[in-house]
């Protein structure tokens, strides 16, 4: 009588294990499809799916979760590349490698500045049109430094400049 309890306990427990693995697959494949059929909207879909991809949160978030955590990203990534221009700007063997490094680093931190303190707080409160003016504040900003044509820039800023012409997309979407 003991081991066919323990069996059919077994059993039970065996049964819901599987089914709450196969839901939480069933949740992060949407999520996944959620990702791709956002990026796919996108002009720069790698960049945007790698990204979104490389945030845990994404795999559970729906599409305004998925825009808020774009936006934080790209707040991060800003900050980042701000961090390339102050390690330039401190390096500079001349005038004017300092001044556009320090153009940059200005612009890197106030465009973050104006994400995570001002375009966060209006996305909290559905005002995505002005949150979506401080994405665009940092691709300008961004703009800005790939003018220099900078190498130790040109990496970071094409990716960022990239991945910021693809979260003003995706908030568009929340419009």
């Amino acid at each position: 009588m003991a081991t066919k309890l323990d069996a059919s306990l077994l059993l039970f427990a065996i049964s819901i294990v599987m089914s709450l693995s196969l839901s939480t697959h069933c949740e992060t494949a949407a999520n996944e499809n959620l990702i791709a059929k956002t990026c796919n909207l996108t002009k720069f879909l790698a960049v945007c799916r790698s990204t979104l991809r490389s945030d845990p949160r994404s795999s559970s978030a729906n599409l305004t979760g998925l825009t808020r955590i774009a936006m934080e990203l790209a707040g991060n990534k800003a900050n980042d590349t701000a961090g390339v221009a102050f390690k330039r700007m401190n390096n500079a063997s001349d005038y004017m490698t300092w001044a556009e490094s320090s153009a940059c680093f200005n612009g890197y931190n106030i465009s973050m500045y104006g994400i995570k303190e001002k375009g966060l707080r209006y996305f909290d409160e559905r005002k995505y049109d002005e949150a979506y003016q401080t994405v665009d504040f940092l691709e300008e900003q961004t703009r800005h430094c790939s003018r220099f044509g900078r190498a130790e820039f040109a990496k970071k800023n094409s990716v960022l400049l990239r991945f910021t012409i693809d979260v003003k997309t995706i908030l568009h979407q929340l419009f």
